[in-house]
């Protein structure tokens, strides 16, 4: 984050002199729903990709490296030595996406290159890439750079085997398994319609896949012809195995269910029933090793017992706070509000924690919503919230604003009434709400259009209160009225009482869609500040009075989803965990 100039009261970013610190974090790992992009077996143990993470792990689930990728990893590949890892970023469009190779002994990049329309790439030997694109595949030779083009064809997938040997490619309505060194197709299966390629698995030595294409489940084999294994499957994916096997998982995630089938004729051997839930077998290795994905992570097994151990990984944060009676941290995951990492309630729509209040917007068990505020573990039914979808709370915690596209309604706390209501009609849809810390004004940012200010009283509005030209995506009040006007760019504008010039402008990078919003503390000292840098994510915390950035966190593993304040301003909460952690949720104490 850098500071530039305003105005004459504005400051330089400087080394603050501050004697602020922060203090040994704690971190909260969640069990949830969990997003792997990619994962591969190593000597030892796991790299996986998760987010914009490369982790490193043993194989009982301990971090030893985690390596930041800059962007979420669509894809993974590990050297057949197993001493460099592929991750690739596809831009989509007619962009450019990238490929990286990263060295897992230190976490070094060693080498980058742009792909325009980049659809796939792997290891197709040790020191050797294979990288498919809509101009079609070409080889990369890491130790001298030269890239050589092997097929003009253009390819909407490819995927290499985890001894580099044989790649899966798609183009269109083929699928075929092709020498990984010089693109030649060795087996090949032509879909009635499209069929777009969805999970992909290798035998141990590479030579047959399961291919999930379309409904269809295909067997490639080297020099062999195409043989169906399972079809109009719908969500589909497949292992082969030496002994002429495919470890499928079919049907509806959840079931924990495994097929074993015949790889010539498809024909359904045996089941397997896996104790807590899909596991879907993605690499298997020469001597019966499997490595799978589940719901929670990973898991280490045989054909027989696929997952005999689990590796837990963190679930993303949507949102969260604290509870006020205990200041545990409050996360919600997929509509389920955990508290210290045990459930206080389910089928919440939002959360939100401001001084010493937790609001709640979640259903009422009859189809509609509530709001409802958190104490001590319990959630307490503060107001009917009938068909609002959006939760916003003043400075002091003491009211709270739903809305959805036409009106909004703000509900005291002290009294659970409805204090004010407005009417706009398709001027509120996924907008962002502020209300002042009295609670007599809304600030109302519209996704598309202008924002102003309301009168909760009349309804009076009024234009926001920034420089000319400055456009808001966000807005927070401290208790001492000082305004954060985060706009689209990112930057945010740091304004005095009454006053329309900033006496500071706060750059960061675009904030990512679940980004949580700046947030000051409660005695409106201090500015928590989400940013980025090519080390990755973080917060700031910058002195709401100099404008000065007085700490920041280290470098966090995920934008933070939410930041939450403890009501004594001693602490803060993150929706992330930190980088060299295995975390959802940590917890900053202050120290000055």
């Amino acid at each position: 984050m850098n500071l530039r100039p305003a105005t004459a009261l504005s400051v330089l970013l400087a080394a603050s002199a501050s004697a602020l610190t922060l203090g040994s974090p704690q971190g909260l790992t969640l069990s949830g729903p969990v997003t792997v992009t990619g994962a591969r077996l190593l000597p030892g143990g796991v790299a996986v990709c998760l987010g914009a993470r490369l982790g490193v792990l043993s194989a009982v689930g301990a971090l030893q490296r985690s390596i930041p990728t800059g962007s979420d990893c669509a894809g993974l590949s590990v050297s057949p030595d197993g001493t460099l890892a592929l991750t690739t970023t596809l831009a989509g469009g007619q962009g450019a996406g990238t490929v990286s190779v990263w060295r897992l002994a230190d976490g070094q990049r060693t080498a980058q290159v742009s792909v325009t329309n980049l659809t796939g790439a792997g290891f197709s030997g040790a020191r050797s890439l294979l990288i498919g694109s809509a101009g079609g595949t070409e080889s990369l030779d890491l130790s001298g750079g030269a890239r050589s083009t092997l097929n003009i064809q253009g390819v909407t997938y490819l995927s290499t085997a985890p001894d580099g040997t044989y790649a899966v490619v798609g183009t269109g309505r083929r699928v075929q398994l092709i020498d990984a060194r010089t693109a030649a197709p060795v087996s090949g299966h032509i879909c009635d319609d499209s069929c777009p390629v969805g999970a992909v698995g290798f035998s141990a030595d590479g030579r047959s896949a399961a291919v999930q294409a379309g409904r269809q489940l295909v067997a490639l084999r080297s020099n062999y012809p195409s043989t169906i294994v399972a079809r109009d499957a719908g969500q589909v994916a497949g292992l082969p195995l030496r002994d002429g096997t495919v470890l499928t998982l079919e049907g509806v995630p959840g079931a924990g269910e495994l097929q074993r089938r015949d790889l010539l004729t498809g024909r359904r051997e045996k089941t397997l029933t896996v104790p807590g839930g899909t596991v879907q077998p993605t690499q298997v290795t020469a001597d019966n090793q499997i490595l799978s994905l589940t719901s929670g992570g990973l898991s280490l097994g045989t054909a027989e017992q696929p997952a005999t151990r689990r590796i837990d990984l963190p679930a993303r944060a949507t949102g969260g706070g604290t509870d006020p009676a205990t200041g545990r941290p409050a996360a919600l995951l997929g509509g389920t509000l955990s508290v210290g990492g045990q459930v206080a309630a389910r089928q919440v729509w939002a959360v939100q924690t401001m001084n010493r209040a937790t609001w709640l917007l979640a259903a009422d068990g009859s189809g509609g919503l509530n709001l409802a505020q958190l104490d001590a573990g319990k959630v307490r039914t503060v107001a009917p919230a009938g068909n609002a979808t959006h939760l916003s709370v003043n400075h002091w915690g003491n009211a709270a604003a739903t809305w959805n596209d036409d009106r909004l309604s703000v509900v005291s706390q002290k009294t659970g009434k409805v204090t004010a209501t407005l009417n706009i009609p398709g001027q509120l849809g996924a907008a962002r709400v502020t209300l002042s810390p009295d609670s007599t004004r809304a600030f109302i940012l519209p996704a598309q259009g202008d924002g102003f200010v309301a009168l909760l009283a009349n309804g009076k509005r009024f234009g926001l209160p920034t420089a000319p030209g400055r456009r808001a995506a966000d807005v927070q009040i401290s208790g001492k009225g000082v305004l954060a006007f985060t706009a689209p760019d990112g930057t945010t504008d740091l304004y005095q009482p009454g006053n329309r010039v900033p006496y500071a402008t706060l750059s960061a990078s675009p904030p990512a869609q679940t980004l949580s919003p700046a947030r000051f503390s409660p005695d409106s000292a201090l500015l928590a500040v989400p940013a980025r840098d090519e080390r990755g994510w973080r917060v700031d915390l910058v002195n709401a009075t100099t404008g000065r950035v007085d700490a920041r966190t280290p470098a966090l593993a995920d934008p933070p989803s939410f930041i939450t304040w403890a009501a004594d301003s001693r602490a803060f909460t993150l929706g992330a965990g930190r980088l060299d952690r295995l975390e959802s949720v940590t917890v900053f104490p202050l120290n000055d």
